[in-house]
């Protein structure tokens, strides 16, 4: 597929000075951009992209005014949840491939578990794994995922579904496994390791898997628990090793004095006097409750010690108008309505009321057709039977795991209570009623 020409990318600067942001965008008018902190410019820059609009926009901002340079170990990653439109693969590979020409590296990855020892005994443990631009299939072992199977390992691996209180999907999905990453791209080795045990099948035992969980205090019953966690131990033992450069033939070995001495083993490591970057997100003028929340977590100390967030959208106060004014200049785009959040997670509970009722309406539709290089949308994110399925494989059920029944609240799923569930926009009730109870998609990167 061809490389896409870039038409009229906000002009950005790197400055000594500090500009307030304007109150308005102005595409015509160069913004000045600046560190923080000296030392920042000399950090590995990670970009953050989300698949979206916005994250796109920011992305070819960067590259088309050369803030990215790979021989300083910069790299762009997009964390695959296999909850995403088709459409949206297919703008993130057109970006992945358009931005090739600029010499960054550009990954998709994917969360993965892997089985080893720990204290004796074999268990499932979190990490990452590379994938292509072509789906997974038996003659394409390397391939992304697209019919949730990411998603359902790490909610069989959890034992329960993400909600508005405990939202793991974007601390598993998204932070940790760019964090995992991270680890071993800072290393500036060729390849990430093997994981996992050299065994031809699984060894882990799970009766002494249910009697840790009733150690450690759980009140699951045994037999929810091992259904609940059979998905998670019918998936791979092991990752096996995977070279950068078979994903990103460019691929080229760099050396960053602000790295140096920070490894331990084969991997960079993070915390007090480890290994800092400078990571850039696409939020945007018009999403202060965003930007609030990743400001609060930014240079905190809840995991994430060594980084340093960039909003650049933010700073020139570009807004989702802005953001469409931008793709509809170029040659290609997202092949999804603006008035609606299809992508990113489909039926994210998270996305309003509004939003999954817009949804609905279209995906009822779309579930019944082929997409072109996928094939049938049943039974995948994009379908809310999957959703339906999930959420009653997964939910907790307080009853029978012996819990203090408050009102009538038996279960706990997607939202978090049980006044509604993704069964109920199956039978036709009104969201309408339900927005207090439904809050607005705070998902960020």
């Amino acid at each position: 597929m061809p490389h896409f020409a870039i038409r009229d990318v906000p002009r950005l600067t790197v400055s000594r000075r500090l500009r307030k942001p304007p109150p308005k965008h102005d595409p015509t008018k160069e913004y000045q951009f600046r560190y923080r902190a000296k030392k920042h410019g000399s950090l590995p820059h990670v970009v953050k992209f989300s698949g979206g609009r916005s994250s796109g926009m920011l992305l070819f901002a960067l590259l088309e005014n050369r803030i990215l340079d790979p021989d300083r170990g910069d790299v762009i990653v997009f964390n695959n949840t296999a909850a995403e439109h088709p459409d949206t693969y297919r703008f993130v590979h057109d970006c992945m491939r358009t931005a090739r020409r600029y010499g960054v590296p550009f990954f998709q990855i994917e969360f993965q578990t892997y089985e080893d020892a720990r204290q004796g005994e074999w268990t499932r443990l979190p990490s990452y794994r590379l994938v292509n631009e072509q789906p997974k299939s038996a003659a394409n072992d390397e391939g992304f995922h697209w019919r949730g199977e990411v998603y359902e390992e790490l909610l069989s691996w959890t034992g329960y579904v993400p909600n508005q209180f405990n939202r793991i999907c974007t601390r598993h999905l998204k932070l940790d496994v760019t964090r995992n990453f991270l680890k071993d791209w800072l290393a500036s080795k060729p390849t990430i390791p093997r994981l996992g045990h050299y065994g031809n099948a699984s060894r882990l035992d799970p009766e002494a898997t249910f009697r840790r969980h009733q150690g450690n205090q759980g009140g699951v019953p045994k037999h929810i628990f091992l259904r609940k966690r059979a998905y998670v131990w019918s998936r791979p033992h092991f990752r096996p090793e995977q070279r950068y450069a078979h994903f990103f033939p460019e691929w080229k070995p760099f050396e960053n004095s602000a790295l140096k001495g920070k490894t331990f083993g084969d991997k960079a490591w993070f915390g007090k006097r480890g290994v800092e970057y400078v990571a850039f997100i696409g939020l945007r003028g018009d999403e202060p409750h965003r930007i609030q929340r990743v400001e609060e977590r930014n240079e905190g100390t809840a995991g994430y010690e060594g980084e340093h967030v960039y909003m650049p959208l933010n700073d020139m106060a570009v807004t989702r108008k802005d953001v469409n004014a931008f793709w509809e200049r170029q040659e290609w785009d997202l092949a999804l309505p603006k008035d609606t959040s299809v992508s990113n997670c489909v039926y994210c509970f998270l996305k309003g009321a509004a939003n999954l009722d817009a949804i609905h309406a279209r995906m009822e539709k779309a579930a019944k057709t082929e997409a072109p290089g996928f094939g049938s949308l049943r039974d995948t994110p994009c379908d809310l039977r999957w959703w339906m399925r999930i959420e009653a494989e997964y939910g907790r059920d307080l009853r029978a795991e012996g819990r203090t029944i408050r009102g009538n609240a038996t279960h706990i799923g997607f939202f978090g209570n049980h006044t509604f569930a993704y069964k109920d926009m199956a039978t036709g009730r009104d969201l309408g009623t339900l927005s207090e109870t439904m809050l607005p998609c705070d998902c960020t990167e």
